[in-house]
């Protein structure tokens, strides 16, 4: 009788910490309000090109750091993050596999600087939804305006 009770308490203790243990590994694709996004956008590609940029702000309004390590959506194939840095007098554009916020700070991501490249796009007519991942499992959900590319950029 002892031996039967015990095996199932030790079932149900295997159970729930399995339980527990996927529930801390799931991402959240909720937008919380400790992450916001602003001045989204995404630029219309040229005609006859697929490749575009992408710009936003990303503010950590947390208490603690953040990293974001990657950006997705369903308008392209791959987005990439990248930077523009000065090498050998050339400013050249180089891929940026991660950027840390830190707490309270904005981190931008603006033409001449971090921006997204977004490849094979296919831009609807309503803004695309983006998806700004985080290191520590949390997907931050933002809509991207489509913007023209204008002469000043």
């Amino acid at each position: 009788m002892f031996l039967t009770r015990f095996r199932a308490l030790i079932s149900a203790t295997c159970i729930c910490v399995s339980m527990v243990g996927m529930i801390g590994c799931t991402p959240s694709t909720q937008n919380p309000a400790t992450y916001d996004v602003s001045n989204a956008s995404i630029r219309t590609p040229v005609p006859g090109r697929t490749v575009t940029a992408g710009y936003f702000d990303f503010k950590n309004n947390s208490d603690v750091s953040v990293t974001i390590v990657g950006v997705s959506g369903d308008v392209a194939a791959s987005i990439e993050m990248h930077t523009i840095k000065k090498i050998d007098d050339q400013m050249r554009m180089r891929p940026l596999p991660e950027i840390s916020v830190a707490p309270g700070t904005v981190v931008n991501f603006a033409s001449g600087g971090n921006h997204l490249m977004l490849f094979d796009v296919q831009l609807g007519n309503s803004p695309s939804v983006l998806k700004i991942e985080l290191a520590n499992g949390v997907i931050v959900e933002a809509p991207f305006q489509h913007t023209q590319l204008i002469d000043s950029d």
